[in-house]
């Protein structure tokens, strides 16, 4: 642990794992992105039923997908390989120390975080294109569960978090740039923001969130 720098040993101090199974448990789950479907579901839900035709709709899905192109694909194909940094779980001085969660350890390269990076790129997104406050909540919270997770699970350090979340950001705001420069969407400010998105879609958003986060503590 000596040749770790102070900041991500102190975030493995700070992060890495629990004496309780619920909190493992949780981790571990919340971790996987099949428990998010539903609201990834809700978010396209929200796309397709705020925006006016099928050029509109197709233009944000496509901008969505410029931004997830570019938060993975810049991590794993690129960044990933060069810098080859082992997980933190996969180092055996680190996995005497720390507890690894039912033995969970991917076995690619720990920088910089895929799960960061594309969560606070889908995150950014959404917030921008929005414009409103429930959204933001909801897609901030999903991006900072989804780091906890790696960071309890010891398979980031916190550096690789902190640069993913940098990343998700810039690869973010590109696809939203992308997708305010071909859409010609109308919108009206009386309905919810200036950008017009029903405020029923965004609390069934906030619902879905929440609920995803109790059915998989309850299952």
């Amino acid at each position: 642990m000596n040749d770790i720098n102070l900041f991500d040993r102190l975030g493995i101090m700070l992060f890495w794992g629990s004496d309780s199974s619920l909190v493992d448990y949780l981790a571990i789950n919340l971790t996987n992105p099949l428990a998010w479907v539903p609201f990834f579901i809700m978010l396209l839900y929200i796309v397709l039923h705020n925006h006016s035709n099928k050029r509109e709709r197709l233009i944000c899905v496509a901008a969505v997908c410029v931004t997830l192109a570019l938060s993975a694909g810049v991590c794993n194909l690129i960044v990933k390989p060069l810098v080859c940094r082992v997980r933190p779980c996969n180092v055996p001085e680190l996995r005497e120390m720390f507890h690894v969660v039912k033995g969970y350890a991917e076995n690619n390269y720990s920088f910089f975080s895929s799960h960061s990076a594309n969560y606070t790129a889908l995150a950014t997104f959404f917030i921008l294109l929005v414009r409103h406050r429930v959204m933001t909540v909801v897609m901030v919270c999903l991006a900072l569960v989804n780091m906890w997770t790696r960071l309890y699970l010891g398979q980031h350090y916190l550096s690789d978090i902190c640069v993913g979340m940098m990343w998700g950001i810039v690869s973010g705001y590109i696809g939203w740039r992308v997708y305010k420069k071909y859409s010609h969407q109308e919108r009206h400010a009386t309905e919810v923001a200036p950008t017009g998105f029903l405020l029923q879609d965004l609390y069934l958003a906030a619902l879905v969130f929440v609920g995803t986060i109790f059915l998989v503590m309850l299952l």
